[in-house]
């Protein structure tokens, strides 16, 4: 969605629920409903636990968080997704700390973009790193009999093909006990960018100690960024 589309689309929403519409802070920004979440969620609950756990300086740079049935979740099979400013995520959330969890890795997406140099182009340590796990999964799998021809694991950028083949060839719950001590999670495989999400997502949530221990080059990177914002 352009980003004059998400304009369109808060400007409309504000005038159709006028009076009913309850406008949520987060950050510098808005957090605007489009469909309705599960009785069991608190809006206001997720967005104070994100608010009093990432820097503010991080935070800002989102525009808005828009929740709803976005048509690019089915076609792509994803639940949220950070373009042009803006996070995307969907309304059918299972608990209050999913929605959490969805709203961080996206953040990830916004500070990737901010801070693109100093993540990837500064040196090559988070490449190299990423690279060395990539060809340690490779060995797993085939280890384990499944079939590893015909896929780069050491292209560091998204592929679709290669999502598809962990996400069904695979499985995420087979690749979270190979992937145990390699990578942070089954998802961080899937590519260089959605490996620093996922350790982000690790550093302010999780376990930092385990982060640090499985990824130094990418604990390292986080908190380069942190001291140097």
């Amino acid at each position: 969605m352009p980003k004059n589309n998400i304009i369109n689309f808060i400007s409309e929403s504000l005038k159709r629920n006028k009076k009913k519409q309850k406008e949520y802070k987060f950050g510098d920004g808005y957090v605007f409903v489009k469909d309705p979440l599960p009785e069991d969620i608190n809006l206001e609950y997720v967005l104070d636990s994100v608010t009093e756990t990432i820097p503010p300086y991080l935070l800002s740079l989102v525009d808005s968080v828009l929740v709803g049935d976005f048509e690019e979740f089915k076609d792509r099979q994803i639940n949220a997704m950070y373009k042009d400013g803006a996070i995307y995520i969907t309304n059918a959330q299972s608990d209050n700390e999913d929605m959490i969890d969805d709203i961080v890795h996206e953040l990830a997406h916004a500070v990737e973009k901010e801070y693109g140099y100093e993540i990837y182009a500064s040196d090559r340590k988070l490449a190299n790193e990423f690279r060395i796990k990539r060809k340690q999964l490779e060995r797993l799998l085939s280890d384990h009999g499944y079939t590893t021809q015909g896929y780069d694991f050491e292209d560091v950028e998204y592929n679709l093909e290669f999502d598809d083949y962990l996400f069904r060839s695979i499985g995420y719950p087979i690749l979270s006990n190979l992937v145990v001590g390699v990578f942070v999670d089954a998802y961080s495989a899937t590519s260089i960018g959605e490996y620093f999400a996922s350790g982000f997502e690790a550093y302010f949530l999780r376990d930092r100690d385990y982060l640090k221990k499985t990824s130094p080059a990418l604990y390292r990177k986080i908190k380069e960024i942190l001291s140097d914002a």
